[in-house]
């Protein structure tokens, strides 16, 4: 006991903390406003999910259980050490109901003594971890080694306090088992109690000490997550995850250009980021090699933050001084590699939010500098002109259906469901074929549909993605206005999934609210309902490929699997990367029209996972990931042993042939 020495290291630790935090989180107030204060309930929801209950990091059991094993002891060793700050004013100082002999107090000593252990047990797998398995995800640094070090001296000083005083006393508490152990090992050395007593005093001050040189550290380094993760997750995004933000058309800029242009929330993700890694395990771009991963992408703009910190902290016109994000810290092909895919948001641990930060230097740069790939300008003008990425005639767009006689929306007919047909399904000839079968089987359910021909036009899912978001708008709101003329009351289908997302997750940004099923669910429920009955054997080995914008942006995993298990003589194998861990095609993020130079080619490395499982057929559900895995299998030579089909296809083949109407040809690749 010494209040003094207390007193000191409380106002010169205290003090120095809070200059670091001013600081810190100084900056979040001179960065751009964004509401994360709206529907509490879920926020809380979530932070209790997720940030106390550690949901996501358990996804990995043995990672996990070091994370919860640690966390657990730092969420249950806080009171003691208001308790131990407390001793520093009086010897018997205790918070109220856990004083000794109570009945809190010895359940509170059992769950202390208990996260000792399960803390050190933490503390080793971490070291395990680090000095022998170096996963090449983790940042291997002194950092995290010192960090440890300063964990591992607080459990066990904990113990020493409490056990110096039984060994002094000679008593034992059956309820504080590990103090209890530390008591017998210095008993074991025969010291006296002025010997005793010193060891207890080096433990109590070092203890002290040690936790308040180790909450200043932590703004300094990657570990400042354990100040900022949990409010990171109170502040998670709770918009569908396929939605991006719609920004002001009016506004003087678009995007992000500086650092003063980041929201203060995209600065609190920088600051919170575990560099765990889990963001790269499933990363397309940083599985083959292409100059992104999202960990250092953090790191980059935390660092130009940080060293921008007092120009912004002291000049209202920073901004104009500070050097432009893209082509400065962070390099062009870093924004442009990107697809979007979600992997990285969905394994992060502390809800980081990567995609929309990407997709806002991308808006910069088209719509402001008008610096893009050059592959993205024909795209760019065909939506513009025809209302396609190709400009292909906006008149053709309903040619596919040639003799098959199907309803046009405008012609008056009734119908429940109306068919997004997209862009490739309606002018691409590889999914012409996925168009014509989904008629076939709509056919044979019975189900009456009608599509809108020319009316239908790009849902601006490339645009979006690619940074347009001026063409974005204008497409959506010209859609909205079609839909909301003849889908108000309907059940919209769409066989792509970038059109699923953006016209379930986007439109009702411009007041577009539609019911939108993805072809691969109504056929679930076709076959559910049993009005489709496929009886023809397809003896086939197939492994399904999950799209990203179906699964990890939507959460459909089990329909295309359903539909696909419904088929008899299908033989399904699962590749290693599969439903939330699926790994992209490459073509998502507007990157279907951009050439793919650096690293290896995303599709043909997931090609060949695929062609590893013995699968004849990679299914899918998506007009892009059917072209990339394609033309994976082409550009690796395996035409003559795999091809790819929609799981529209593969169900079509296993018709009856009198519900044929009108007869196909079976499917190719």
């Amino acid at each position: 006991m010494n209040a003094i020495a207390t007193t000191t290291l409380l106002l010169l630790a205290g003090g120095f903390f809070g200059w670091t935090l001013w600081q810190r989180f100084g900056l979040l107030f001179k960065l751009k406003a964004d509401n994360r204060f709206d529907r509490p309930q879920e926020r809380t929801d979530a932070l209790v999910a997720f940030g106390f209950g550690q949901r996501r990091l358990l996804d990995e059991p043995v990672a996990g259980l070091m994370h919860v094993l640690i966390f657990s002891a730092f969420m249950v060793l806080a009171l003691r050490e208001i308790q131990l700050f407390g001793m520093g004013y009086a010897r018997g100082f205790h918070l109220p109901l856990l004083g000794p002999g109570q009945p809190l107090g010895r359940i509170y000593g059992l769950a202390d003594n208990l996260v000792i252990v399960g803390g050190l047990v933490g503390c080793g797998i971490a070291w395990y971890k680090r000095l022998i398995q170096k996963p090449d995800r983790l940042t291997l640094s002194w950092e995290a080694h010192l960090i440890l070090g300063f964990i591992v001296w607080i459990l066990l000083t904990d113990a020493v306090i409490d056990g110096a005083g039984m060994a002094i006393s000679g008593n034992r508490e059956a309820f504080e088992p590990v103090a209890s152990l530390a008591a017998d090992v210095l008993a074991g050395l025969g010291l006296s109690a002025g010997a005793l007593g010193l060891i207890g005093a080096v433990a109590f001050w070092s203890h002290l000490g040690v936790i308040l040189v180790f909450g200043n550290f932590l703004p300094y380094g990657k570990h400042f997550h354990v100040i900022t993760g949990l409010p990171n997750v109170y502040f998670k995004k709770l918009q569908p995850s396929g939605q991006l933000g719609k920004p002001d058309l009016e506004a003087e800029q678009f995007g992000v250009n500086k650092a003063t242009d980041l929201t203060w929330k995209q600065l609190f993700d920088v600051y919170s980021c575990t560099e765990c890694g889990r963001c790269e395990v499933n990363c397309p771009t940083y599985v083959t090699g292409k100059p992104l991963t999202h960990k250092q992408l953090n790191q980059t703009l935390k660092h130009h933050l940080l060293d921008s910190a007092r120009t912004i902290l002291a000049d209202p016109q920073a901004g104009e001084k500070l050097p432009a994000l893209v082509g400065g810290p962070v390099a062009a092909e870093t924004i442009w590699a990107c697809t979007t895919c979600g992997w990285c948001e969905t394994a992060c641990p502390v809800f980081i939010e990567n995609v929309p930060r990407i997709v806002d230097m991308r808006r910069f740069q088209v719509m402001v500098e008008s610096q893009f790939p050059q592959e993205a300008t024909l795209a760019f003008k065909g939506l513009e002109s025809q209302g396609n990425p190709w400009g292909l005639d906006q008149g053709n767009r309903a040619a596919w259906a040639e003799g098959l006689d199907v309803p046009l929306a405008s012609a008056g007919e009734d119908y429940d469901y109306l068919f997004w047909v997209g862009c490739a399904g309606s002018y691409d000839d590889r999914q012409k074929k996925v168009s014509r079968a989904l008629v076939r089987l709509f056919r044979q359910a019975g189900i009456k549909f009608a599509i809108l021909g020319s009316e239908e036009s790009c849902s601006g899912d490339p645009a979006r993605r690619l940074g347009n978001e001026y063409l974005f708008q204008t497409l959506a709101q010209a859609n909205v206005e079609t839909l909301n003329k003849y889908a108000k009351k309907k059940k919209i289908i769409a066989q792509c999934p970038h059109c699923f997302n953006t016209i379930r997750n986007e439109y009702p940004q411009f007041d577009g609210h539609f019911e939108v099923v993805h072809h691969a669910q109504l056929l679930e429920e076709l076959l559910r309902d049993e009005k489709l009955a496929p009886s023809l054997p397809v003896e086939q080995k197939v492994t399904y490929h999950d799209s990203c914008y179906l699964g990890r942006h939507n959460g459909v995993y089990e329909a295309p699997r359903q539909t696909l298990r419904a088929v008899p003589g299908l033989t399904i194998l699962e590749m290693p990367r599969n439903r939330r861990e699926g790994f992209c095609c490459g073509a998502g993020g507007g990157r279907m029209w951009l050439e793919e130079k650096l690293g290896q080619r995303i599709n043909q490395n997931r090609v060949d996972e695929a062609a590893a499982t013995g699968a004849q057929v990679v299914a899918t559900a998506c007009p892009f990931c059917t072209t990339m895995v394609k033309d994976g299998i082409n550009e690796t030579g395996r035409e003559e042993k795999l091809r790819v089909l929609d799981v529209a296809e593969i169900l079509a083949a296993s018709l009856p042939p009198e519900a044929e109407k009108p007869a196909e040809p079976p499917p190719t690749a």
